[in-house]
């Protein structure tokens, strides 16, 4: 494409335009603009009619004032910002900016079940529930139902008809309600458009990939001499989907692998050599696409295929190729045993075809009103209403995948002990895993079935599993546990695992289309002269499809994978020739399963290409999520002085008084075949949860105590309080908060606030269901590797519980658990404080700075104390005889039903779910740099804003309150950002420069290099290095009135084409904060009429 292919050059001559400037969001006075004098001050007849203008709301009140001034930190982002941005959705434009963290944008919300396509704010990085998102001072419906219930899709806002966006720091629940935690994001359109704007911009990557695609129009018209307005747009965008496949620095797998382990009581957790090296073009040493064998031997230094540093047998692997041949598995080795890690060679990278999505395919159309219609100044009723329909695609869930034990089959078979994975039970009834496969497979060819079992036969004679890795031992159970190995071995009934990313049955990829309704409608008008009230109710409804494509019944994939020939010689279904594998473990099916063993089709699993049409017809499903939710706000407020009856020293008395009913509702449904457990998917069941309702009070007072005397030009006090009565166990709980303005001088004005705001838990923290999730590979705490770690009880603990001599089991793949609500919970409470000031000189006239710090403290947060934390705090405190041991189940001498080795954690036994047990702390200061100047020769705007994070800290350990997790300067949360942006408008031609700068973070954990909680640093040998680089985007922007209606532009975003440094791909809620689109130009064109 000629646009890609102008990239190239594009970053030659932006190069020029790399000049110290200033920054992200900025004001860009527009050919209406008030006139100016020669200094660029404005007249006197013009400043005089300033002060007379009409009183506005400021984000952070309800009280009408003659200026801007809040007593609250405010950063606001113009349309002129968003336009300038290049983007098509104003959810990327906002985060960008220091005080938004990147946890779900369109680029990485691939992250989570449910969320693709979805772009959620999260302020100061306290969680994308606790920032209160509205609309024109109104709430919006939420878009995310599975999570947290209470977050809007930013996508779905009007971006050309937006005015401004105003992001509030700090506690505004006194004002706004529950979840204003971290503070307010409030999106306020316009209302008094008189036109026709059309808009159209198209886009693409460096790599021709990644193309966008946007068509807006905005029509509205005044009437009745201007007491009415009614404003229409309609806009269509279109995000394309990328892959890691087309990018040359993705497209293969780099990243850190570890090489090295500390021994116990290192000093700082160091023995002086990096844990970890950074390598390039990983390859899986554990799955691949075609199949992957691996096969354990005894740790002895003439293992076949070579040991670790510390002395441990790497496992060797195999390959199935294309038409079922065995081959090697080459490469450079290293890493750690058993498994380690290959550089080079035949293996699997994980980053082959649609495997890895950088970013999801999504489409929007939207149709949004606003209007009102002035019958007489006390009466003026108001509406806006908007539909949009939004469609993301792109997989990121991968294809349906086997590791040998991934869906934990087990079936007991009368008379008989697999030996396959040390599955033994003392009665001779199984349990059989029919997801390894034997090695009489029908469909293993004679040399690959000689190769493995010359090879299995080896690893057992060495004396070890070669599934597993553990140890035979020489008590006689082991000895004859070995021999009973060798003998499947020799009968062909052995079963092995052949690790393989199915991606012949398709990926597992998720189609969602949403719908977003909302509808406000009220009065409002102004009274007694200085009075205003306003009633209004807002509705809205979204709703949402899920079509899960490449699913895989795991029913009918157990049966299909086991095959064997029935007296004819065809290959069958093992199931349908010997009725002892017509197992299952979903109760109550008998009619299903006898249907699918009667349908069953054999499943050849040996190299790419080798599944027939047939079988994956019968092993895929497209399954069905569906959800809505729904929210009713009922609000009246009236607002005023007290000038009529009396005025302080400052001026009048102003307050706000009003009431607020709310309504909400959650669901959310899949279909039988995934509520069942059938589907490679969680169990989800279906989720209605009772109505969410609350009544609330509210109210705020503004004291200007003095003004014009010296030393206080101003100085107003301000209080808000709420009171809220929820149905349901939270109750009642109050929210208040107060600030002052206080201007010493004319050109400088201090600030600071205080408030008590709060969360109350919403409708999925209450009432999701108990469900099927999965938590990454935990440690074990009763391992022999990882006894020593915990407290000085543990160990006393783990072999009180039966934990055998020399227990060290490694998981090696997630532990599947039971998560969901928790109906008592009760609000999260927070306090925050901020001060600050601005500076507006006189002597240099357009220039504004402003500083404010800021601090936030949330208490009683609703958090799920961790798979990984239950198990540690039951072995950890004093005694068994804790609540934290009785929320997991451990198998028995025997194993576990579903595979589980002795004493093993049992799969789908932990039960993980919320309570409000938890702290969270943000501390920081934010600046912002402001210049807007008219010089005789053209415009200059320029913007900076710089956050420094001075604390972000979760205490999340429930037996320890004071135990701090810093999370200030791990990757998402640098310490220090900042974005500098200038525009120049010369005659009809106008430029713009941008640069985003993100701080250093650490490549783990803040606590690896620095001392925390009475403790040293726990790992400073980590990695070869401390922390991922500072990153610098720059971005360009030209445009160009061609005529009094006209104006075209073009852009670069990412001129110097930086990319995630150190393998990482952006697509985590982490990782995030980088751009992996890499450079970015688009063109456009707007017409005024």
């Amino acid at each position: 494409m000629i646009l890609s292919r102008l990239l190239g050059a594009t970053a030659i001559v932006g190069a020029l335009a790399l000049l110290p400037s200033m920054a992200a969001a900025q004001d860009v006075p527009n050919a209406n603009s008030p006139p100016v004098n020669a200094d660029g001050s404005e007249p006197a007849d013009t400043a005089q009619a300033a002060s007379g203008a009409e009183e506005i709301l400021v984000t952070g009140s309800r009280i009408r004032r003659a200026n801007d001034e809040s007593p609250n930190p405010i950063t606001t982002i113009s349309a002129a910002d968003i336009f300038s941005a290049g983007r098509v959705s104003v959810g990327d434009v906002l985060n960008d900016l220091p005080q938004l963290r990147s946890t779900v944008g369109s680029q990485n919300s691939t992250s989570g079940l449910g969320v693709r396509g979805l772009n959620l704010i999260d302020l100061r990085g306290l969680g994308t529930a606790r920032t209160l998102v509205l609309v024109n001072g109104r709430r919006h419906v939420s878009a995310e139902i599975i999570n947290n219930g209470n977050s809007p899709d930013i996508n779905t806002f009007p971006t050309d008809l937006i005015e401004k966006v105003d992001i509030v720091t700090g506690g505004s629940s006194a004002v706004y309600g529950s979840d204003a935690i971290a503070g307010v994001v409030n999106f306020i359109l316009k209302d008094h458009y008189d036109g026709l704007d059309l808009h159209g911009q198209t886009g693409i990557s460096k790599y021709g990939d990644a193309g966008n695609q946007y068509l807006s129009a905005v029509a509205g018209k005044n009437f009745a001499d201007g007491r009415g307005n009614i404003a229409v747009n309609l806009e269509y965008a279109h995000q394309q989907d990328y892959y890691a496949s087309g990018r040359p620095n993705l497209r293969q797998n780099d990243g850190f692998v570890v090489v090295d382990t500390d021994p116990a009581g290192s000093v700082n957790g160091s023995d002086s050599i990096p844990d970890r090296i950074f390598v390039r073009d990983i390859r899986s040493t554990t799955i691949s696409t075609g199949g992957q064998v691996g096969i354990r031997y005894a740790n002895t230094a003439t293992a076949p295929c070579g040991v670790d540093s510390a002395g441990s047998s790497f496992t060797c692997g195999y390959l199935f190729q294309p038409g079922g041949a065995l081959a090697p598995q080459t490469g450079t080795r290293l890493g750690l045993g058993p498994n380690g890690s290959f550089t080079g060679g035949n293996g699997y990278t994980g980053r082959e075809g649609r495997l890895l999505v950088l970013s999801p395919e999504l489409n929007r159309y939207a149709a949004n009103l606003i209007g009102h219609f002035e019958v007489s100044p006390a009466f003026v009723p108001f509406i806006e209403a908007k539909y949009v329909r939004s469609e993301a695609r792109g997989s990121q869930s991968g294809p349906f995948f086997s590791q040998g034990q991934t869906l934990a089959d087990a079936i007991p078979i009368a008379g008989l002990n697999d030996r396959s994975y040390v599955l033994t039970n003392p009665t001779g009834n199984g349990p059989v895993n029919r997801e390894g496969i034997r090695l009489d497979n029908p469909y293993l060819s004679t040399s690959a079935r000689a190769t493995l079992t010359s090879q299995l036969t080896a690893a057992v004679n060495s004396g070890v599993n070669p599934n597993t890795g553990a140890a035979f031992g020489t008590t006689p159970a082991g000895i004859a546990l070995r021999n009973a190995s060798l003998a499947q071995i020799a009968a062909g009934t052995y079963r092995f695992s052949s690790r393989r990313n199915y991606v012949d049955l398709g990926i597992r990829d998720e189609n969602i289309r949403r719908e977003t309704y909302r509808l406000v409608g009220g009065i409002r008008g102004d009274f007694n002269s200085d009075w205003h009230y306003e009633l209004s109710g807002n509705y809205g409804e979204h709703r949402e499809r899920n079509v899960i494509q490449g699913n895989i019944n795991r029913q009918r994939f157990l049966l299909a994978n086991d095959t064997a020939r029935n007296a004819a010689g065809q290959i069958v279904c093992r199931s349908q020739v010997d009725s002892r594998y017509a197992g299952t473990d979903r109760a109550g099916n008998a009619a299903v399963l006898a249907a699918d063993v009667a349908a069953c089709v054999p499943l050849n699993p040996f190299g790419d290409g080798s599944i027939s049409q047939a079988a994956r017809q019968y092993l895929t499903v497209s399954t069905v999520a569906t959800g809505k939710a729904t929210q009713f706000q009922g609000t009246g407020y009236m607002s005023g002085d007290l000038s009529q009856l009396f005025e302080l020293p400052g001026g009048p008395i102003a307050f706000s008084l009003g009431g607020e009913y709310r309504r909400e509702t959650l669901s959310y449904d899949l279909d039988p075949t995934t509520q069942a457990g059938y589907a490679f998917y969680n169990a989800i069941p279906s989720f209605r949860s009772p109505a969410f309702e609350v009544k609330e009070a509210f109210g705020e007072i503004s004291i200007p105590l003095v003004k014009n005397v010296p030393l206080l030009q101003e100085l107003t006090i301000n209080g808000s309080g709420r009171v809220a009565d929820y149905k349901g166990a939270v109750g009642t709980v109050y929210a208040y908060g107060g600030g002052v303005n206080w201007r010493p001088v004319r050109d400088l004005m201090m600030r600071g606030s205080y408030a008590k705001s709060v969360r109350a838990p919403y409708l999925g923290d209450l009432y999701s269901a108990q469900s099927q999730n999965f938590t990454p590979a935990p440690n074990d705490p009763c391992s022999a590797r990882n006894i020593g770690t915990g407290s000085a009880t543990r160990a006393a603990n783990c072999a009180a519980q039966g934990a055998p001599a020399g227990y060290d089991y490694v998981y090696t793949s997630s532990l599947e658990i039971v998560s969901g609500g928790n109906p008592n919970l009760q609000a999260e409470t927070s306090k925050s404080y901020t001060f600050g000031g601005v500076f507006e000189p006189r002597f240099l006239p357009g220039l504004s700075i402003s500083t404010d710090y800021y601090n936030i403290t949330v208490d009683k947060v609703i958090s799920a104390v961790s798979a990984q934390q239950i198990l540690n705090l039951c072995y950890d405190s004093p005694t068994l005889n804790n609540p934290f041991c009785g929320l997991f189940q451990r198998a028995g001498a025997g194993g576990g039903a579903r595979g589980e080795i002795p004493f093993r954690v049992l799969e789908g036994s932990l039960l993980q779910s919320t309570a409000n047990f938890a702290k969270q702390k943000a501390t920081g200061i934010d600046t912002n740099i402001n210049y807007n100047h008219r010089f005789g020769w053209g415009e200059v705007s320029a913007r900076g804003i710089w956050t420094h994070v001075i604390q972000r800290d979760n205490y999340t350990n429930p037996a320890d309150a004071n135990f701090k997790n810093t999370l200030t300067g791990e990757l998402g949360d640098p310490s220090d950002q900042f974005n500098i942006a200038a525009d120049v408008k010369i005659g009809k031609v106008s430029f713009g420069y941008s640069v985003r700068w993100i701080d250093k973070m650490y490549l783990n954990t803040f606590e690896d290099y620095n001392a925390l909680n009475g403790q040293p640093p726990q790992n400073t040998d980590y990695a070869t290095i401390e922390k991922y680089p500072a990153v610098t985007y720059h971005d360009i922007r030209a445009s160009v009135d061609v005529s009094e209606r006209f104006n075209a532009y073009f852009g670069v975003n990412n001129i110097s084409n930086r990319l995630p440094p150190y393998g990482l791909t952006g697509i985590t809620a982490n990782s995030g904060i980088y751009d992996n689109r890499g450079r970015f130009g688009y063109v456009g064109v707007t017409a005024k009429f």
